[in-house]
């Protein structure tokens, strides 16, 4: 793997570790404020003690992590530096003109696929919500952890917009393609198994709230794909993939866990 490479993948790691302390930090924080630990708690005694164990030693692995990241980051550099004053050749990638008007047509294609995906979102927690519930409260509890949800999982496509709101920019780009994906594997798995135990035919209308979703992000997969070879490529896109496919997979992971302590709680 070439220097350029491995530094991004430091910087990459560092940030998705980051993101897993924030994560992490607030669910502390969140179970602290709701009394978990209090003797009224009614929470279950393997959740008290997978929180009391598990985020504390995920925030000293974090910051353990992040400063053996940091330290690999400083070495490299280091050794560049050196490389220059004792006059050897450093590797350089040689730029690439772009094309900015070819790039307009992918970029509007991938805005408007992202953009689609978050109201589909949207639309589908609306949906849910004003079918007749048999509790209001409970209908309100459900519906702010909805809102939530939809927050933290939809959070990646925002910055990805917010990223790609005047051209394309590599990262988002392949962090784009990378999210659809894994959500794609994501809820194919979870409706494989929610359809174990229902009969198709009681949950057609479920399995198109299941489906839509999936169309969208193949949308997003198609358009961020043509969005990536529209762009020159780089040395290292290879690499920036595979590591925006790993932030992908672990914010997914951290996002399905927020959202299920949410709904267990239900503090609000």
């Amino acid at each position: 793997m070439d220097r350029v490479a491995a530094q991004t993948l430091r910087v990459l790691g560092i940030v998705a570790i980051s993101i897993v302390i924030i994560v992490t930090g607030l669910i502390f924080a969140i179970a602290t404020a709701c009394g978990v630990w209090t003797s009224s708690s009614t929470a279950d005694q393997s959740l008290k003690l997978v929180l009391g164990i598990g985020c504390p030693a995920i925030l000293i692995g974090g910051i353990f992590l992040i400063a053996k990241l940091a330290k690999g980051i400083a070495r490299t550099r280091r050794d560049a530096y050196a490389a220059v004053a004792a006059g050897a050749p450093v590797t350089a990638i040689p730029p690439h003109a772009r094309d900015f008007a070819a790039e307009e047509e992918p970029l509007l294609h991938l805005r408007i696929a992202v953009g689609a995906r978050i109201l589909l979102s949207g639309a589908m927690i609306v949906y849910q919500h004003v079918q007749p519930s048999s509790s209001a409260y409970y209908g309100r509890q459900l519906l702010v952890v909805a809102v939530l949800g939809f927050l933290i999982y939809e959070a990646p496509n925002g910055f990805i917009l917010w990223r790609i709101r005047e051209r394309l920019e590599r990262f988002a780009v392949l962090l784009a393609v990378a999210y659809a994906g894994v959500s794609i594997l994501w809820t194919l798995w979870n409706l494989t198994v929610y359809m174990r135990y229902l009969r198709f035919e009681h949950n057609s209308q479920m399995l198109a709230t299941w489906l839509m979703p999936v169309a969208a992000e193949i949308a997003i997969v198609i358009t961020g794909w043509r969005a990536r070879t529209a762009m020159p490529r780089q040395a290292d896109d290879d690499s920036t993939f595979a590591a925006a496919g790993g932030v992908a997979f672990v914010y997914m992971l951290i996002a399905y866990v927020i959202t299920n302590l949410f709904y267990r709680m239900r503090p609000f």
